[in-house]
């Protein structure tokens, strides 16, 4: 009888144990635990323990990939992952330095936007902008927008509406920005720019230009004009070859940057 009573305790005790670790991975993929066990992260699970069929996933505004294994962080914050309304941005100029969060997300642009002169607009990794159509976003010469994502947190310029060449118009882009020649240049850096006319625009190049905005590991598709638009300001200018920096192009309808001679 001894052996037998503590056979069905063993039993039991498995059984509870298995009980709560179910509670808890169910719990994880809302992005909270049990109330019993606290909060819990699904981070370094496998990924047959979750019940879900999709590599990437949301835990809390968190996004987690499967690698084949288990469950690791894609992005402390993704777009994907915030839920609600996010922030509207009206006609303006951005007066001081201001930063657009991921958290706030989806920023979407109802009228043009503008930095002023000495400003800096930085756009979070994971944050997601949606302009309406025939808007966009500029940084004159004197701003400065600094967009430095890594790969799995892009940030994301869309068209509001779905549609392509959503934003933007003939000689501009989402977003504009201007060379310099003497203020420290824009960066951008782990940028998907989609469904406009054109994507972004480098405005203000000359053979006086020191500093063109740095653009590097940039994603452009779906624009129905060219992925990046240079606007020249006459001299024998050397437009950058972007496609040596990481970035990359599909289907953007005029090409996937324009040159000087382009848009005489």
């Amino acid at each position: 009888m001894m052996r037998q009573g503590q056979r069905m305790q063993r039993l039991f005790a498995v059984r509870r144990v298995f009980f709560v670790v179910g509670v808890v991975v169910v719990g994880s993929v809302g992005g909270a635990g049990s109330a019993a066990c606290g909060p819990t992260s699904l981070i370094g699970t496998a990924c047959t323990d979750v019940p879900s069929t999709e590599i990437e996933i949301c835990e809390g505004t968190q996004r987690l990939r499967c690698d084949g294994n288990t469950y690791q962080l894609l992005a402390t914050c993704h777009h994907s992952c915030v839920v609600g309304e996010g922030t509207a941005h009206a006609a303006g100029e951005v007066g001081s330095d201001e930063t657009w969060t991921c958290a706030g997300s989806p920023h979407v642009i109802n009228g043009n936007v503008s930095v002023a002169s000495g400003a800096v607009l930085t756009i979070e990794p994971g944050a997601a902008v949606r302009l309406q159509p025939t808007t966009r976003v500029t940084i004159p010469e004197g701003a400065r927008v600094v967009i430095d994502a890594t790969p799995g947190a892009e940030v994301l310029f869309t068209s509001n509406n779905g549609l392509a060449g959503g934003f933007g118009g003939n000689s501009v882009g989402g977003l504009n920005v201007f060379a310099t020649a003497e203020a420290e240049p824009s960066i951008i850096r782990g940028l998907i720019v989609e469904r406009g006319i054109n994507g972004i625009t480098i405005s203000g190049v000359s053979d006086r230009s020191d500093e063109l905005p740095v653009i590097e590991r940039c994603t452009f598709r779906d624009n129905t004009r060219f992925g990046i638009l240079v606007n020249c300001e006459g001299g024998d200018v050397e437009v950058p070859d972007y496609a040596l920096t990481g970035n990359q192009f599909f289907e953007n309808g005029g090409g996937d940057v324009s040159t000087c001679a382009s848009l005489e």
